[in-house]
This record gives C-alpha cells, structure tokens and sequence, in this order.
C-alpha cells in the first residue's frame, strides 16, 4: 500500500524473530485430493437455525460488509439482516482451506475469495456433491496497489525462466502470479513454485510466509507479497541492502497498482442455498451493492482534496472506526483504513459487477479471468478436467437497478494518467520506470498505416494487456527495416556514389546517386515513428467501432509513442526477406511506473 505505514507493523513484520529455515507445503494436487475435502461430511445449510454465518478475510474492502452488517455480530437490526431476512454472523476465515471445510459442512454456504481460488476448488466440489458446487453471486473489489511481486537478479519477468518463485499456497497471490508468467512468456514448467502457509508474517518462531522465505533462502528469485513486505525487503521501495530485514538486491517489480486488473475479490454460495434461497442471496448482494456505493461517495468527496466537504470526511472517518480495528487491529489507524480501501483496493460496486459479469467485450471480466484461471490450475494439476464456475447470472437493471435507483455513484469518465505527451514519456524512461514486457507485431514493407479489422487479434491482445496493467506506462514502438542503411554504408566504404535500382516491373535497371546516411536514418524514424502511431490511432479506432466505447470512457494519456527508426533491428544484417520482414515491426512495451502516476488522495486530505 502506497500511503500506510502503521500496516507495516500491524500485519506482523517479525522477521528479526524469525531464523528457522522456511516451512514449505506442496498443495494437494488435485485439489480433489486435499484433506480438508476429504474428511468433511456434507451438511445441508439450515437457515431455519435463524442466521448464517458470512465468511470475511482480513481485506480492507471486507470492511463494507461489516459496516453493512452493524458489526461482527448478529444483528437482526442491520441493514444487511433486513436486506437477507435473516440475521448475519461475520466470521474472519484467512485460510481458505478452512472455507471450504465450513462451506462443506454447512456452517456457511458462502466462500470468500478470489476469482482463481473459486476456480481451484469447483471442480472438487461439484464432483463431490452438485449441491455444492459455488455459484460466483458478486464482484466485491481489485486489488489496486496493496499485493505485488518482488525479485532479484532479474531485468524482466521473463529472466524468471529456471528459477524459484514462492507464494502462498492455495491464496489470492497465485490469481497474480499465473498471470505474470503468462504475460512474460513463461510456462510454469519453467519455473520451481515453492509455496507457504500464510500470506505474511505472524508471530511464531518459524517461516511460513513468501517475505520471511524470500529473506531466508538464498535460492529463491522472486516471491509474491503484500505491499508492505515489499517495501521491507526493498529497504523503502528501492534495492535492498541486507540490512534492516530488506534483501541485497531485491527491487520491486511491481504492485496491484500496476496490474489492476489480476486479482478479483469475490463471493461465492453453495448451489443447493441459491437455488433454495435465492431471496437471502439476493439480499445479501443488493445490501453490499448500496453500502459499497455509499463509501463510493464518501472516497469520491475526499478526492476532491481542498474542495472536499471536511464534515463529511470527519463522520466518515468516524464511521470507518471500527473498520480500522477489524483490517488493521488499530482503530487509531483510520487514514490508513481509508487508503487502502480507497486507494490500494477499489470497491467494484453496481457498474463494476455489470462490467465484469455481463459485459461480453470485457478482457478482463469473470469469463476471461476465470478461463485464465482454469487453464493454468490445470497445467499445474490443481484441476483435471477445467471446468468453469458458474454465475448467478443477475440480471443486473432487473434484479438491482431499479433497487439502487439514485443511490449508485455517479460513474466518472475516463480520468487521463498525464496531461502532457512529454509527461508519459518521462515516465517511461525515469529510473524508478520497470520494463514488465514487450509483445511484437509485423508491418508490410514501406507501409504505415494498419487497420484493426485487419489485425483483430492484435489489438484484442492489446485492450487486454492496457485493461490488466491499469496503472503502467504502455509505450507503442515503430521500427524500420535496416537493410537499405547497411547497403549504403557498405557502398560508401568502397568509395561508390551510385548504385542501380530495378525499375518497377521491368527487369532494367537505372542508376542512382546514393543517398547520405543522415537521410536514410531521417526516413527510418518517421517511417517507424509513423507505425507507432498508426497502432495508437487504430486502438482508438478499435475502442470505438469495434467495442462502441464513447470518447469519455477512453483514456489514451498512458501511451507513449515512439520511432526506433533502424536503430534496433532483430537482424543486423538482414539477407533473406523473413529477415527483412522481422524488423518491419511494431512493438507494445509495458512498463510498471507506478511512482509517476499521481493518487487521487493521500494521507494529508484524511487530516
């Protein structure tokens, strides 16, 4: 998280106490093999025992329920029990594994997790019993800054290839790390994935965390973290040192802020509790859609720094107390509450869970995300077969629209990340600028122009990568072929001025002056300039015509655009016409700056 610090002792850095070599743990492979699974009897839920039990994990944007709810407790006065018809206990459950025990046994028909982890454990769960397969009922939020990935010895993602990586085993950081080894080329075959029991320190005397394992064995090259782990071994966020807890070496390669789109919070019920008791389930959702909306509201105010309404912030920080002591054990650290809910997470709300469910040109919505999801728990051997979850299928204008009528936030237009060409550019090329990946695409000879009915599968793979990576600088390059430079270079060492060019369509030849060098290297950028920016123009165009975006939803501001002329062939010395069509090339580079990008607010508008 970008702006706390208090978290940074709260979630338990006690790595000074910690000595031990870490603990790892092989997850049960497939998941239909784990122990937790097999040795729980299945139980009806029973709402007739007058409450149900909502599992919540230590996660800012959890707060919302417990707001909705009154409290931990019971309450047959909240507005989440009035919404339900029946009253709600919250119950923190961290490990998932145990979820699943409570979801089986019938001491809860909900699991609280990500879009992956309910994608890990449907399968096993349908076979067991079709009555407990998960139906996914709601988008609770994204993680937007508070998780992240950490190395050392690497430049990109891709030098992960032979390496070992640690994460916490069956938890919302392998949601990020299946994604980042995609993007980066990799198979998790290339990889050695070494996992742990928890998602950051607690405080015991052994190593069971991705940090603490990070520190303690030498042979691990990258590890999946929360945000203030990061800053840890990273001494600040820089390159660690090996002093004070942090890594020599370790350097952050990237947060949620970047990748904005990886990890998705959900909530899950049983088939057999939504097909008995849709009202409750419904209920539950409508009530959590109107208090995300109202905190919505409450972050929106804020953002607007010396224009806010400062009464509105004091009661809301009021408000937020008591959700401070549940995320952060500390009710004093409120400012620290708000900015992760509002900054390091983001509360998805009416239109988000829309967007994600419903929309069918979303890259990033459930059906692409839980595909992703599925595709590689199976190469892992999590899955066997790669079945999908379900949805609740809401048909969200009837089942809540008209409900939420005059209660949902506003929704705000595309909001542009740099106001100048220059400011983007500078981005891309400051130190703290960290190349994540580069994808490649062809030109035609001589040409410029691309039009994105021609290429559709390469503006889709970009719309997924600027949707995913919402917080990153993407920088589209063009660039020229060499051939014709290297020619003249060798023409002028042998002291020629002319050379002899084919006339068009004629086996005859004409004689020409050679051009200068200067000339040809003029030619070379603005032709690769020009690709560029027919690639940025034809995504615009794409935007518009092809997924029917309007101008407010479009944010272009991230784009850098930049000619590599013939300066950085793939063949320095290209002979045969593949060669020569290799360097006619267009390429998208994504790069993790998440220090540029300004916040909508900090700590200092909280005072």
């Amino acid at each position: 998280m970008k702006t706390t610090h208090t978290l940074l002792y709260v979630l338990g850095f006690f790595a000074s106490a910690l000595t031990a070599a870490p603990v790892y743990e092989e997850p049960a492979k497939p998941y239909s093999s784990s122990p937790y699974l097999q040795s729980t009897g299945m139980k009806a839920v029973d709402p007739a025992r007058g409450k149900i039990q909502i599992p919540l994990i230590t996660w800012a944007a959890d707060g919302v329920t417990i707001d909705a709810n009154g409290g931990m407790k019971p309450n047959a006065q909240s507005r989440l029990a009035k919404a339900m018809g029946i009253p709600a206990e919250l119950k923190v459950v961290d490990n998932f594994d145990q979820q699943v025990q409570d979801y089986i046994s019938g001491r809860s028909p909900f699991l609280r997790g990500t879009v992956g982890m309910i994608s890990m454990v449907n399968e096993a769960l349908a076979d067991k019993n079709p009555g407990l397969k998960p139906i996914v009922i709601y988008q609770h939020s994204w993680s937007t800054g508070a998780d992240g990935f950490v190395a050392k010895g690497i430049q990109t993602l891709a030098d992960l290839k032979g390496k070992s990586i640690v994460v916490q085993k069956n938890g919302p950081h392998v949601d990020m790390l299946q994604v980042l080894l995609q993007d980066a080329g990799l198979d998790p075959s290339d990889v050695t994935l070494k996992y742990v029991q928890d998602i950051t320190a607690v405080q015991e005397k052994t190593t069971r965390d991705p940090a603490g394992a990070f520190r303690e064995d030498s042979t691990i090259s990258g590890a999946a973290c929360i945000y203030p782990d990061i800053l840890t071994l990273t001494a600040g966020g820089k390159v660690g040192t090996g002093a004070e807890d942090s890594v020599k070496g370790a350097r952050p390669i990237l947060t949620t802020r970047t990748a904005s789109r990886v990890i998705a919070d959900v909530y899950a019920v049983r088939s057999d509790f939504f097909q008995s008791n849709r009202p409750i389930v419904h209920g539950f959702v409508l009530e959590l859609l109107k208090t995300q909306a109202s905190f919505q509201k409450e972050l929106a105010n804020i953002s607007l720094k010396s224009k806010a309404d400062k009464n509105k912030i004091k009661q809301f920080k009021k408000r937020c107390r008591p959700l401070a002591a549940f995320a952060l054990q500390d009710e004093g650290a409120v400012g620290d509450y708000i900015a992760w809910v509002g900054l390091d997470s983001e509360l998805v709300g009416y239109d988000g869970n829309r967007e994600f469910f419903a929309s069918t040109k979303n890259p990033v919505g459930f059906t692409a995300t839980a595909n992703r999801s599925v595709n590689y728990f199976k190469s892992v051997g999590f899955l066997q077969r790669g079945d999908l979850p379900e949805t609740a299928s809401w048909d969200y204008a009837r089942d809540f629209g008209s409900l939420l009528s005059g209660q949902t936030a506003v929704a705000k237009a595309a909001k542009p990340a740099f106001s100048t060409t220059s400011e983007v550019r500078q981005a891309a090329a400051s130190s703290d600028a960290s190349e994540l990946f580069r994808y490649t695409f062809q030109f035609p000879a001589n040409t410029s122009e691309i039009r994105w009915q021609d290429h559709r599968e390469v503006f889709q793979t970009l719309h997924e990568k600027v949707s995913r990576y919402g917080g990153a600088v993407v920088q589209l390059r063009g660039h020229a072929d060499n051939f014709f430079y290297n020619f003249v270079q060798m023409k002028l060492k042998q002291g020629a001025k002319t050379f002899k060019r084919r006339k068009p369509g004629t086996n005859q030849f004409v004689e020409k002056p050679l051009p200068k060098l200067e000339q040809i290297i003029g030619s070379g950028n603005r032709l690769s300039h020009d690709r560029a920016f027919s690639v940025k123009r034809a995504y615009a165009k794409y935007l518009r015509e092809g997924l029917g975006m309007t101008a407010n939803e479009i944010d272009l501001s991230r784009f850098d655009v930049k000619g590599m002329g013939v300066g950085d062939p793939v063949h320095k010395n290209p002979t045969k016409p593949d060669q020569r069509a290799a360097n006619m090339r267009g390429e998208m580079v994504i790069f993790a700056v998440e220090s540029e990008i300004s916040l909508d607010f900090g700590l200092d508008d909280l005072q």
